[in-house]
C-alpha cells in the first residue's frame, strides 16, 4: 500500500461480505496543474509542464508541445526519440522490477534496477544494452517472466490467470519498446488543430497508454489546457478493478490483496490506498 501524496493520490474503498465486493468508491485526485498554466506565454507553459509532471515529464512536455504546433505555435525543439522510448522502458521497469515482486512475495530486483538506471543517461547504444542484458539475466532469455513465476505459483489458478495475462502483456509491451529503441524508430505520436482558431491536440504514447492534451490559445496566451492521463481513463469507475478480480474472494484479507493486485497491474500514475471493509 502506498501513501497518497499531495501530488495526487487514488483512493479506491469497497466492503466485503459473502465472498463479494459492493459499494465501491473510486477517488482520483488530481492537482489544477493544466489551470495554472492559463494565461502564461506558450514557451512558459511549457518549460513548467516537467516541474509539474515529474512522471514522464518527458512525454508530457513533448504532448504539449505537439498540442501547440497544432495550435499554430511553434515552440522548443522536439525531445528526441530515444529520450522518450528511455522513459517508457524506465516505467515498464520499475513495476516489473520492484513493485511487481514485492506485490508477489518475491525479492525486489533493486541492483538490477539501479544498474539499468545508471546508464539512462548515456545514449541510445548504452541503454539498449543495458535493457537487454536485464531481460536476458532477470526474465530469462525471451523474456518470459522467470522471476515473477514464483509468486504466481503461489495464487490459485483462479487469482493467477488474470495477472499471468497481464505481466506477459506488460514484457511484450517492454521487449517491443526496446525493439523500437535498438531501431532508432519514430516515438509514436500524432496531433490535429485549428490554428486559425488557436486550437490544438496531441497523443503521445506512455507505458501506460496514450496521454493526451488539448488547448486553446487567445491573445498569444493559454486560455485552457486539459490533460488526460491513461489512469484518468482506468480509474473513472471500479469496472477496470472487477474485471481483474479472481471468482472467489473467501476473506477479507484476500480481496484486499486481489484489488491490490488489481489495481497495480491497472497501474496508476499516482500513488493509491486500498481500503477494503467488513460490510
Amino acid at each position: 500500500m502506498t501513501n497518497v501524496s499531495l501530488a495526487g493520490g487514488l483512493h479506491v474503498r469497497a466492503r466485503w461480505a459473502d465472498g463479494c465486493l459492493n459499494d465501491w468508491r473510486v477517488d482520483l485526485h488530481r492537482p489544477p496543474v493544466a489551470k495554472a498554466l492559463v494565461g502564461l506565454a506558450p514557451d512558459e507553459a511549457l518549460s513548467r509542464i516537467p516541474m509539474y509532471y515529474s512522471l514522464c515529464a518527458h512525454a508530457q512536455r513533448e504532448a504539449g508541445r505537439l498540442a501547440l504546433l497544432a495550435a499554430g505555435r511553434a515552440t522548443e525543439a522536439p525531445v528526441a526519440a530515444w529520450q522518450l522510448w528511455a522513459e517508457c522502458l524506465h516505467e515498464h521497469l520499475w513495476r516489473l522490477l520492484l513493485d511487481w515482486p514485492r506485490c508477489l512475495g518475491v525479492a525486489p530486483q533493486t541492483a538490477a534496477f539501479a544498474g539499468w538506471r545508471s546508464v539512462r543517461g548515456h545514449g541510445r547504444a548504452a541503454l539498449v544494452a543495458a535493457t537487454a542484458r536485464v531481460l536476458d539475466e532477470t526474465f530469462g532469455g525471451d523474456g518470459s517472466g522467470g522471476l515473477l513465476e514464483a509468486g504466481l505459483s503461489r495464487l490459485d489458478a483462479d487469482g493467477a490467470s488474470a495477472l499471468r495475462t497481464g505481466l506477459d502483456a506488460r514484457l511484450t509491451a517492454l521487449r517491443a519498446a526496446l525493439e523500437s529503441l535498438a531501431a532508432d524508430e519514430v516515438y509514436p505520436h500524432g496531433s490535429t488543430g485549428q490554428p486559425g482558431a488557436g486550437q490544438g491536440e496531441a497523443w503521445i504514447h506512455t507505458a501506460r497508454g496514450a496521454l493526451r492534451h488539448e488547448l486553446r490559445l487567445d491573445g498569444g496566451r493559454i486560455a485552457g489546457w486539459r490533460v488526460e492521463a491513461p489512469t484518468d481513463r482506468n480509474f473513472a469507475s471500479e469496472t477496470g478493478i472487477v474485471k481483474l478480480l479472481p471468482a472467489s474472494l473467501p476473506t477479507r484479507a484476500a480481496a484486499q490483496e486481489a484489488v491490490e493486485r488489481a489495481v497495480l497491474l491497472l497501474d496508476p500514475c499516482v500513488a493509491y490506498e486500498v481500503e477494503i471493509a467488513d460490510a
